[in-house]
């Protein structure tokens, strides 16, 4: 448990890891509903959202300082 912490902060606190994790928590649907008319297809999309927000729930954790900080820098609100 403690690497895991050491872990999600050390990637936070580099410019290329909270690219790295906004990419997967884009990737992830984390951003968007995972909704579609077929059924399937949200349960594979929901799928992806799922992973997604467990590593930000991670992120809220262990690095909530930094959060804000990735979101200006992927967001262009500078």
């Amino acid at each position: 448990m403690q690497n895991d912490i050491e872990d999600v902060r050390r990637l936070m606190g580099s410019k290329w890891g909270r690219r790295f994790v906004w990419r997967l928590l884009s990737k992830a649907g984390v951003f968007r509903p995972s909704f579609n008319v077929n059924a399937m297809t949200m349960a594979f999309n929901e799928g992806y959202r799922k992973f997604g927000t467990e590593l930000l729930e991670q992120i809220h954790l262990h690095a909530l300082e930094l959060h804000d900080q990735m979101v200006k820098e992927n967001t262009g609100d500078r």
